[in-house]
């Protein structure tokens, strides 16, 4: 089972603890080769962490998984550890989404931790990360830019700022240059420079000990 496709199932059996409790938002504003400016809503799939849940949290998560994918006990085990591994990590230690009401083809924005983080390398308080666009380092997390159906990778290592990030939910700011990554684009794609700076204040909506505190 792809790992995309099985956190995607995942976080739409983490139902929000409380129906009533605040999405929150996010805001992308972008200049240059393109004036745009955008907004997202927050809920269950605007932002991810493992810091949210405790390591037997993450595992009944994967059982109640593949509690409904496969019918062989056996191969429901086997499943189940193959996915907690050493580390047993689900969606990583961050993931943001920030998608405007039009669609992810219109304009959506990204950060990912990518492989090669851990919860050590990017820790549950607030801090400041390089973002880059491929082969992200520990300590560095990824950006997936798109604006108006174009691709767009980071023509220099940007920067992001949390300003919180616990158990309430992560706040932060980010900016980046980029520009249209013609090797995942149409053909004919114009080449556009632009400057990005943004925020998000995203609680965490996880039912689990660590967000219903």
């Amino acid at each position: 089972m792809r790992h995309a496709t099985l956190v995607a199932l995942l976080m739409l059996v983490s139902v929000p603890a409380l129906a009533a409790k605040r999405e929150g938002t996010c805001e992308v504003r972008v200049t240059g080769g393109v004036q745009l400016t955008f907004t997202g809503k927050g809920g269950t799939q605007a932002a991810a962490s493992d810091h949210w849940m405790s390591r037997e949290e993450r595992r009944q998560m994967f059982e109640k998984l593949y509690a409904r994918a496969e019918k062989d006990p056996a191969r429901r085990k086997l499943g189940v550890e193959q996915q907690m591994g050493p580390d047993g990590l689900m969606s990583g230690p961050l993931t943001v989404h920030c998608i405007t009401a039009a669609g992810p083809m219109a304009a959506s924005f990204s950060i990912f931790a990518g492989p090669k983080n851990s919860l050590e390398s990017v820790p549950f308080k607030p801090g400041t990360y390089p973002l880059v666009s491929l082969e992200e380092k520990p300590g560095e997390l990824g950006v997936s830019l798109r604006l108006k159906g174009i691709n767009y990778k980071l023509s220099a290592p940007g920067v992001l700022v949390l300003t919180r990030f616990d158990g309430g939910g992560v706040v932060g700011t980010f900016q980046f240059t980029a520009r249209t990554n013609i090797a995942e684009n149409r053909a004919k794609a114009v080449m556009r420079n632009v400057h990005v700076t943004g925020s998000f204040d995203l609680p965490c909506l996880m039912k689990s000990r660590v967000c219903s505190k």
